[in-house]
């Protein structure tokens, strides 16, 4: 008759060696691919976090009138310094109505711009003006809001404003 040899009492501890093993090999590797990597060449670090912009001051005028909504976005500089506007595209600003959630009219809607990138200085104190008429469609009436926006990439902004057409 065969007998099974006796089992080796360290075979269970083998393992569990491993495991203690790849415990502590993991958080070492893991270290290690972490690490910071080390300052480039003189001449080629990469350039300094731009400042922030300066903000602009912006108003939104609603005037209804009959079946004509006038809308009109002006962009002051406050500062004592030109400040440098930059657009992704030809289209400087933008206009659409409102009633709730749904957007009843936009202006650069059957409008095509240029795909060319473009900067334009705003001198200080100056206000650069931009208006638009819509022609409201007979039925709509009641509480609207008008945005009007400038479709800066350096220097975004929107402004609302509620009116009510009769």
């Amino acid at each position: 008759m065969l007998r099974k040899p006796a089992p080796d009492p360290m075979s269970h501890s083998a393992p569990l060696r491993r495991r203690t093993l790849l415990l502590l090999l993991v958080p070492a590797l893991l270290a290690a691919c972490t690490r910071p990597l080390p300052p480039p060449p003189d001449g080629m670090l990469p350039p300094p976090p731009e400042p922030p912009q300066p903000a602009l001051v912006t108003s939104l005028h609603v005037e209804a009138a009959g079946d004509t909504v006038l809308l009109a976005l002006q962009v002051t500089n406050p500062y004592q310094a030109p400040v440098q506007v930059t657009f992704p595209s030809g289209q400087t600003y933008d206009f659409a109505v409102r009633a709730g959630g749904n957007e009843l009219w936009r202006w650069s809607a059957d409008r095509g711009f240029t795909a060319a990138v473009q900067t334009l200085t705003l001198e200080p104190g100056a206000t650069w003006s931009f208006g638009e008429r819509w022609v409201r469609p007979a039925g709509v009436r009641g509480e609207l809001t008008a945005v009007g926006r400038l479709t800066s990439s350096s220097h975004p902004a929107e402004r609302t404003a509620a009116f009510r057409a009769p």
